[in-house]
This record gives C-alpha cells, sequence and structure tokens, in this order.
C-alpha cells in the first residue's frame, strides 16, 4: 500500500488494474471497493472515480484483466484440439479458485470486456477444430463452461464428490452387508481427488465429443 498520495493526474488505468488484480487475489473479490483501491494505490477516490466509476465497473475490470492476462496457458494456443481444451479448463480452474469469490462472480455475470471475448473467442476455436458442425459446437461450448465453472464452484461452495461429504453413506456400507458393492468403492471413493474427479469429467466432455463426431 503507498503511503504517500499520487499527483493529480498521475494515476494510470493499467495501474488501477494491477493494483485491483493483486488485491484480489490477497484478499478476494469482497475487498475490492474504490475507498480500498484508492488507499493501495496512494490516490483519493476521486482519481479512481475518473478511471472507474463504481464497484461493478471495478468488477468487470478486474474479471477482464484476469481472463486476458492469466486464464489463458500457451498450450492451449496449439497442438490437438483434445490437449488445448484440457489446458484451457484447467487454466480457468486454477484462477477461479485463486481469487476468492471469483467463483461467484463469473457463475452469477458474463464476462464480455476484451478478455473475456478473447477468452470464449478461444473456447469455440478449439471446438470448432474438433470438426463439428455449428449447433454441435454451440452445445460443446455450453457443456464445457457447465463443466468448468461447476467444478471450481462447487470447490469452494460444497464439493458432492468429497470423502468428508460421504463420510457417513461410506461408513454406512462398510457397517454391513447391504451395499457389497459400494462398499469395495469405498477406500477408491475416498482416495480419489478434486483433480481425478476434474479430469475424469474432462475426459468424458472429449469422449463425448469423439463420440458426436464419429455419428
Amino acid at each position: 500500500m503507498s503511503s504517500e498520495r499520487r499527483a493529480w493526474g498521475s494515476l494510470e488505468r493499467e495501474q488501477i488494474t494491477a493494483a485491483a488484480v493483486a488485491l484480489a487475489r490477497r484478499e478476494g473479490l469482497g475487498a475490492l471497493t474504490i475507498r480500498r483501491l484508492a488507499a493501495e494505490v496512494g490516490a483519493s477516490r476521486m482519481a479512481l472515480y475518473r478511471h472507474v466509476p463504481d464497484k461493478e465497473a471495478l468488477l468487470g475490470l478486474v474479471a477482464d484483466a484476469i481472463a486476458a492476462d492469466h486464464v489463458r496457458p500457451a498450450e492451449a494456443g496449439d497442438g490437438p484440439w483434445p490437449d488445448r481444451l484440457r489446458a484451457l479448463a484447467h487454466g480457468m480452474r486454477r484462477e477461479l479458485r485463486a481469487y476468492p469469490g471469483f467463483a461467484e462472480l463469473i457463475m452469477t455475470r458474463s464476462n464480455h470486456g476484451p478478455g473475456g471475448l478473447r477468452l470464449a473467442e478461444t473456447i469455440a476455436e478449439i471446438l470448432a477444430a474438433a470438426g463439428h458442425l455449428e449447433p454441435a459446437q454451440a452445445r460443446f461450448y455450453l457443456v464445457f463452461l457447465d463443466v468448468v465453472l461447476g467444478r471450481a464452484h462447487r470447490e469452494v461452495h460444497g464439493d458432492p464428490t468429497t470423502p468428508e461429504r460421504n463420510a457417513r453413506i461410506f461408513e454406512a456400507a462398510q457397517a454391513g452387508s447391504a451395499a457389497p458393492t459400494l462398499k469395495a468403492l469405498v477406500p477408491h471413493l475416498r482416495a480419489a481427488t478434486a483433480d481425478e474427479v476434474f479430469d475424469t469429467e474432462l475426459d468424458m466432455l472429449v469422449g463425448a465429443i469423439h463420440a458426436a463426431r464419429r455419428q
């Protein structure tokens, strides 16, 4: 945080964006207010209002900067489409979990700035490379968003696949003979990680895209 007030007119939009992204990563989107950000960059609130009119605009600025600069790994830009799709999915999940409150924000509002549009175009390009007609591309585009955003959101707010959530049903299965098939699976269910679940979801999506192409 800066201890000195900036000279009037010296504040740039890029400086505001960088400071806002750093604050969001450190403390979450809930900490993003004009007052707090002004203190962070050593400027008056009025100086910030020249660049960002309100908190909604500030949240949009941060979401777009994350999409533009942090989400899309280099591996998503070249190579076989399944590898690109997986790389992009992992990049999105990583960033959605890195910023407290970001998953909720993206679940409830679209990111339609330049960074968000570039990210959406990348998804569309990868799916187009799979060779489907546009109606199928559109469906898989929406399914991809559902898988990636849904997984990140659940991991923050209550993942139904965690051993903790399923502890009682596992104990019930192991206690008797009423569910022998489930009982045999319990050690494996307890050992499965969130990363393994996500990779399996992506495998299922890629498999569905391949299967639809064959049909």
